[in-house]
């Protein structure tokens, strides 16, 4: 009768709020079913840290959401949103969904909503969601919420056959926990569903090695031409970046592996780069794309917010001056762009409370930073494959950023496409690091001085 009972009140109770919000139970699901594959096939008392850390990440994300909608004054605006730019997005795909449903609209309404500013598929992945459940300016969030937890989950799952139970489990933690992938994981925008996809091409490049028979190669490599045809859809290059990574991860883990055929490389790919660049339409080719990224740089100079530059006063005069520069010009635009992206915003550069607030999180990315060699080290004599993957998507994502921007707040922002990949490299070096530490302290204590009694 008890049982009976309980079954019946939860049956209420799911049904209450599924009347109030129907994406909340199926938010409720799907992270179920994410707990439950994070944790497969591990022993128990790693599935108990796993549930705790997966968890508490969900509740307090949940919790964040909740909190939006109980300090939303919705006599002032309809919904409350976290970012600028959520509002509209939001906005756009309500539009949408009246569109599909035939909702009288307004005239400019209907212009908005197809217009090509920040046009993206994701729009109508939240149009399609709203059509089947109502209209769910807060759910947006939760759906957020799912595509990020679920592409953490994908990574770490890659992570822990690769490198073990520690890095896997502080990789797991830092990323969900660490405040700017935290705070765009709760976000209604594109980034978390990109995030999703870019970490199942990484999976599914492991699988067309490591699948046992010819069907399941053919699925993975399926699986990752799918999800780079739709991050086309997202974001413009995604699906050019995201096959660019797993063909040079792939190539990258092939030679590694070979000390011939990597010392070979390392002497004929500069000979080849060399002869290459002699020709002159690679030279313009090559000069034309890197000024396209200076253009774009110079562009986020004049945004709002603090700037940073990596190019010669006199271009920011003339924005024209970009076409006739030089070579030493391309170099020091090439270099100042790799360094800033790593050590901007500097910590003695602050200059408002937001940034103040960054500082720890600005540290956190240069001990990183500083682990990632060592990690990469160490995590190649565990899985190359998985460590040439992770190393080039981290790279193609980092130096596409560090090309064209030039305002702080979007490098901070674009800057966590690659600390999802890196993140693991690091958290190896920091593991191994901390082992070997360990180690040379045991030993030294072991050391007695034969003249000691």
């Amino acid at each position: 009768m008890t049982t009976t009972r309980a079954a019946i009140a939860l049956g209420v109770l799911v049904g209450v709020v599924y009347t109030l919000s129907p994406l909340t139970v199926w938010f409720a699901a799907a992270m179920a079913l994410v707990v439950w594959a994070a944790r497969r096939g591990l022993d128990a008392d790693e599935q108990r840290w796993i549930a705790v850390v997966l968890v508490t990440a969900i509740a307090v994300r949940v919790l964040a959401v909740a909190a939006l909608f109980v300090a939303t004054d919705r006599d002032a605006v309809p919904f409350g949103s976290f970012f600028g730019d959520e509002e509209y997005f939001i906005k756009r795909s309500i539009w949408l969904r009246n569109v599909a449903l035939g909702v009288p609209m307004h005239g400019a309404d209907l212009i908005y909503g197809f217009e090509d500013y920040s046009a993206t598929s994701y729009l109508y992945v939240l149009a399609f969601v709203q059509v089947l459940v109502g209209p769910a300016p807060y759910g947006a969030h939760l759906l957020g919420i799912a595509f990020y937890m679920a592409g953490t989950v994908v990574l770490y799952r890659v992570a822990r056959p690769a490198y073990g139970r520690g890095p896997a489990l502080v990789g797991l933690a830092v990323l969900l926990f660490l405040p700017s992938q935290f705070a765009w994981s709760i976000s209604a925008l594109k980034e978390p569903l990109f995030f999703l996809l870019t970490a199942s091409t990484v999976t599914g490049a492991v699988g067309v090695v490591r699948a046992r028979t010819p069907w399941r190669r053919v699925v993975a490599a399926a699986s990752v031409i799918g999800a780079a045809a739709a991050l086309e859809t997202i974001r413009p290059y995604g699906a050019a970046l995201s096959l660019c990574s797993v063909v040079a991860g792939l190539t990258a883990a092939f030679v590694v592996v070979r000390p011939r055929l990597l010392l070979a490389t390392i002497v004929a790919l500069p000979i080849a780069i060399g002869a290459a660049l002699s020709r002159p339409q690679v030279q313009y080719r090559v000069n034309a794309a890197i000024q396209s990224a200076a253009q774009q740089h110079w562009g986020h100079i004049n945004t709002p917010g603090v700037v940073y530059k990596l190019l010669d006063d006199q271009f920011y005069a003339d924005r024209r001056e970009i076409e006739r520069w030089g070579p030493r010009d391309v170099l020091r635009f090439l270099v100042r762009a790799v360094a800033d992206y790593v050590t901007v915003p500097l910590p003695w550069q602050v200059q408002s409370q937001a940034a103040l607030a960054y500082l720890p999180e600005q540290v956190i990315w240069y001990a990183m930073v500083a682990l990632a060699p060592f990690g990469i080290v160490f995590a190649m004599r565990r899985d190359s494959t998985v460590t040439c993957l992770l190393l080039v998507h981290a790279a193609i994502a980092a130096l596409t950023v560090a090309l064209i921007s030039g305002n702080v707040g979007t490098l901070v922002r674009h800057r966590g496409l690659a600390v999802p990949y890196l993140l693991w490299l690091s958290a190896v070096g920091a593991c191994e690091l901390f082992v070997r530490a360990g180690g040379l302290v045991e030993r030294s204590n072991m050391k007695v001085d034969p003249a000691w009694p």
